[in-house]
């Protein structure tokens, strides 16, 4: 059992440090920082790894499994993303403003994670400065993939939203993790609209 726990740990912030060298190479003293400033933390499916209105205190890094990120409202979920494996993941509003969360994050399939904890980060963001640029990497990117995706929800019509994710193949990459009313709710539509339009469009692209 503890050779397949040492497995486990290993093959997690191997995938880890993997994504992270795409944004900065990390070196061999910020693996051990990391390794004494984090855990690896299992969630089962549909449990929350954030609940809205709360501090959130931890950044994740989504090592498998798949997560959405939602607020409820009159009783649904209203999705605004995704994060799949190899993202980073966090209320970045609560976590970095140090606020109540506006969102949940819940995992939709059994789910493995890297845990930051905030005195763990803060540590890591003081003491390296080769972690301060990963994160700001990180940043960068969500930064950028917010406001495309703000763009296309606003300028599109309900066909161009659905258009665009097929065309990119986002769609079917998000069909192999969340049912079709998820990823409706993710493009801002009812269930029904998004199944008319996709089979229109997929009957077009035969």
């Amino acid at each position: 059992m503890e050779d397949n726990r040492k497995v486990l740990y290993d093959i997690v912030y191997e995938k880890m440090f993997t994504v992270m060298n795409n944004y900065h190479p990390v070196s061999e003293s910020l693996r051990e920082l990391i390794y004494d400033n984090s855990a690896p933390v299992r969630f089962t499916k549909g449990e929350l790894l954030l609940t809205e209105n709360r501090e959130c205190n931890v950044l994740f890094f989504i090592a498998g499994g798949f997560c959405s990120c939602f607020y409820n409202k009159d009783g649904k979920e209203c999705i605004i993303r995704f994060a799949g494996d190899g993202n980073f993941c966090t209320s970045w509003h609560s976590f970095l403003g140090k606020q109540r969360s506006l969102i949940n994050i819940k995992a939709t399939e059994d789910t493995t994670a890297v845990c930051f904890k905030r005195e763990q980060f803060d540590k890591l963001w003081e003491e390296s400065t080769e972690f301060v640029a990963v994160i700001c990497r990180v940043l960068e990117m969500y930064a950028i993939e917010s406001e495309e995706k703000t763009f296309r929800m606003r300028s599109n019509q309900a066909e161009g939203r659905v258009r665009h994710c097929m065309d990119t193949r986002e769609i079917h990459y998000l069909m192999k993790h969340v049912p079709r009313y998820n990823i409706a709710s993710y493009l801002n539509m009812t269930q029904e609209t998004f199944s008319k339009i996709f089979t229109q469009l997929n009957r077009e692209q035969k």
